[in-house]
């Protein structure tokens, strides 16, 4: 089962995706995956496990607000208005750059060259991660000037897998 949430915090419009994979969640924030184990013992209190790190979260919720408290932090997420939505995907982000695998895995494919014009979203690269496919996206709009992984490659983290030139510059 997969879900996604945009929240704004602050200034920032963030999306998260969570994919549920028996008694564990995947949780996707930008290019940083996250393997959670979840429990919830009462009310507003979630016990989490991430990666070999244990932690204790307190959740609550007003109107369309939510609150985290975790590991000495508050954080006020709120869903976005249509109109600051419209304005953050117009906006379109950082798009030149390297894409890096954000954890070790397998490259399962490689969908683009170097030279290829690439849109906001397009799926570059596939990659298995945590017996999980993940798809590896363009941030904006651009041009793929170079591709550094193969199909059948085994990534580290922060491996750079494709590289990017916005169409902005």
């Amino acid at each position: 089962m997969k879900s996604e949430y945009t929240y704004q915090v602050g200034d920032e419009i963030r999306t998260v995706r969570v994919q549920r994979d028996g008694d564990r969640f995947v949780v996707i924030v930008g290019d940083a995956i996250y393997e959670v184990r979840a429990q919830r013992p009462e009310h507003g209190r979630l016990n989490l496990q991430v990666g070999d790190q244990r932690l204790r979260a307190y959740v609550a919720s007003e109107g369309q607000r939510r609150y985290v408290a975790m590991a000495g932090k508050t954080w006020e997420l709120e869903r976005p208005k249509p109109e600051q939505k419209r304005r953050a995907n117009a906006a379109g982000g950082p798009g030149a750059g390297s894409l890096e695998s954000s954890m070790p895995g397998l490259v399962l494919d490689v969908l683009v060259s170097a030279g290829d014009a690439v849109e906001r979203g397009e799926t570059l690269v596939l990659l298995e991660a945590m017996k999980m496919e993940l798809r590896i996206t363009a941030p904006a709009g651009g041009t793929v000037t170079g591709v550094r992984c193969k199909a059948g490659d085994v990534v580290d983290r922060g491996q750079v897998l494709v590289e990017i030139a916005s169409d902005d510059g």
